[in-house]
């Protein structure tokens, strides 16, 4: 299998092996669409011929502004399989952003998902001349009269070539494309400044591969996966590269909020995630355990118990005692299979990466019999980099690296590292090359961790993120915010303190677990801001942040909060796409809130 020097190599190969097995699957307005590896192969072999009609030739750079569907993948591989650059484009970027990205790309035709994402660029049209034709997966009928758009359809019939034409002619494509040759820009959400274009090279992203395939071994051609992760991060991204690779069965899911439907129907063997994913799951089942009876909760937090105890003797590699074993099995009858049918019933396990997940969580949806292995890297790793697995994992740690990668921790604690999944930079930016990528090629990472004497990484927070108080300390202020996001009716939390003689925090809460305490309590909840601001609620929240905060150092503990009347979202800003928090926008919105939180006559007491 690592014959392929070239992307398009490796899709036509795993095409020809799969032939009539089903590649990908998905629901839409009710109706399911599913095609074969074969059909797939056609589907992509017409956008192949498409691109080249429109003029398009190896080397373009070509953009898809999109929602995760399954048209984007057959686009991605289509402009891989030509030799052209696929560029990235989130469908939530500002119409701002989407003119920078394609302009300083140079992307010469678009990909995009429907109205509402043609009308962004008609917006900057002017500011885009390089763009030449937009290619529109739906709605192309209300643009008839509209040059610069061609239907997704009738672009698949652009083409004269017969279908065996168009198959011999991306056979031909593939066998000239270098593994050198420049596959994709992927644009960094960054937080400050104009997004930065990563380049990934056809090697790169190979390389990447073949760490998933060697890390994950134990996934095997057939096993279904649902892809809800936006296409342009790299870690949705990868999932669709490397899940062809492995030759998996794809539910494509368009949306998270879909996502728990599809996880009860499709039954999924496999799940690759984010960590908001499980907080949201984990606050969900809490909330609903908190809503039973007296005897239920008891039966819970007991079963609970006996699940972290069993699964930390198992990840020791110690055999469970008979007595341990037998509690196990009642736990798992009586709470465990519950929390697993919710996810599908047949997950045998899941990658959580993008940010890190506190470590009551892994061990819960463990003791659940929903393995998840946490895992890390970034856009300039081409995706992963560690990786817990099957076999060998710690709680709490990211794993340890793809075989033939290197990394170390700097003087400072931050990690470095080198590969051949590493970038060679960024794209007509040589500055931020230098800044990043060091003279001996290791990859400043920005993120400060530490490794234990087995091999084990472990992040500890962004390099930039550190809070730094008035006495000096140095505070990680994801491991705090991870600490209180285990309060009951927590969603979100934001600290901040750079500076200050403590800490702070602006709190979300989650409205289906307010509601479940309000009506467990016999209040009225139809009015969520007056239950928010319940004297009996407050207590209530009072109570779960000070047992949160008695978790953390003395330092580390937040002594002023305020709940915030809306939650962090993609939509206002103040998550990433991939569900991470906004902090610099946080603190840019908040400051005069975050302020007032210094005079404590203005502010809740956390503890």
């Amino acid at each position: 299998m690592d014959a392929e020097v070239n992307l398009a190599q490796l899709f036509r190969n795993r095409s020809a092996t799969y032939g009539n097995r089903i590649r990908w699957r998905e629901q839409r307005n009710g109706v399911w669409r599913k095609a074969t590896w074969t059909e797939n192969q056609a589907i992509v072999n017409r956008l192949i011929v498409g691109l080249e009609a429109l003029g398009a030739r190896p080397g373009d750079v070509i953009g898809i502004l999109s929602n995760t569907r399954w048209e984007w993948m057959a686009a991605d591989w289509a402009i891989l399989g030509l030799g052209a650059v696929t560029v990235t484009v989130y469908p939530s970027n500002t119409p701002a952003t989407v003119a920078y990205i394609l302009g300083n790309a140079r992307a010469r035709f678009v990909f995009a998902e429907n109205r509402e994402q043609f009308e962004k660029l008609a917006s900057i049209r002017d500011q885009i001349p390089n763009v030449e034709k937009v290619i529109l997966f739906e709605d192309a009928e209300t643009l008839a009269d509209d040059p610069w758009v061609i239907a997704f359809d009738a672009f698949q019939t652009l083409s004269s070539r017969t279908a065996a034409e168009a198959d011999a002619f991306a056979a031909g494509r593939a066998a000239t494309i270098a593994s050198d040759d420049l596959a994709t820009l992927v644009y960094t959400s960054g937080t400050t400044g104009q997004p930065k274009g990563v380049e990934l090279l056809h090697s790169t992203l190979l390389a990447q591969i073949s760490g998933v395939r060697t890390m994950m071994e134990t996934i095997r051609p057939g096993d279904v996966d649902v892809l809800f992760l936006p296409l342009a991060h790299v870690f949705g991204r990868e999932e669709h590269l490397a899940g062809h690779d492995r030759g998996l069965e794809t539910v494509v899911v368009s949306s998270f909020d879909h996502l728990a439907e599809a996880l009860r129907e499709n039954s999924p063997d496999l799940l690759f995630s984010v960590p908001r994913v499980y907080e949201k799951a984990y606050a969900a089942i809490q909330a609903k355990a908190a809503a039973g009876s007296h005897t239920q909760q008891r039966i819970f937090h007991w079963a609970t118990r006996v699940g972290i105890e069993a699964v930390t003797q198992q990840a020791a590699g110690r055999p469970l005692p008979a007595g341990l074993r037998m509690r196990y099995r009642l736990a798992d009858r009586l709470v465990f299979k519950k929390v697993r049918a919710a996810l599908g019933g047949k997950i045998k396990f899941s990658i959580t990466a993008a940010a890190p997940l506190d470590k009551s969580i892994l061990e819960f949806f463990n003791a659940a019999g929903v393995l998840l292995l946490e895992g890390w890297g970034m856009t300039e790793t081409s995706g992963g980099f560690t990786l817990n697995t099957v076999k060998d994992y710690r709680f709490g740690s990211i794993g340890r690296p793809y075989a033939g990668h290197e990394l170390r921790i700097a003087e400072d604690g931050e990690i470095l590292v080198k590969g051949p999944c590493v970038t060679p930079g960024y794209h007509d930016n040589p500055q931020a090359t230098a800044e990043t990528i060091d003279a001996d090629g290791w990859l400043h990472t920005g993120d400060v961790g530490e490794i234990d004497a087995d091999g084990y990484v472990y992040i500890r927070d962004r390099k930039k993120d550190l809070i730094i108080t008035a006495s000096g300390k140095n505070i990680a202020p994801q491991a705090v915010e991870n600490a209180l996001k285990a309060a009951p009716c927590v969603s979100q939390v934001a600290v901040y303190g750079d500076r200050k003689p403590y800490l702070v925090a602006l709190v979300t809460l989650d409205p289906v677990a307010v509601k479940a305490w309000a009506n467990e309590q016999a209040i009225a909840s139809d009015d969520i801001t007056a239950v928010y601001n319940d004297p009996r609620f407050r207590a209530y929240l009072d109570a779960g942040l000070q047992r949160a905060n008695q978790q953390l150092a003395s330092y580390e503990t937040v002594k002023y909060y305020e709940i915030l009347p809306e939650d962090f979202t993609v939509e206002n800003d103040l998550l990433t796409p991939t569900l991470k928090i906004r902090r610099r926008q946080i603190h840019a919105r908040y400051h005069d809130l975050y302020e007032s939180l210094y005079q404590p006559s203005k502010a809740e007491a956390a503890y």
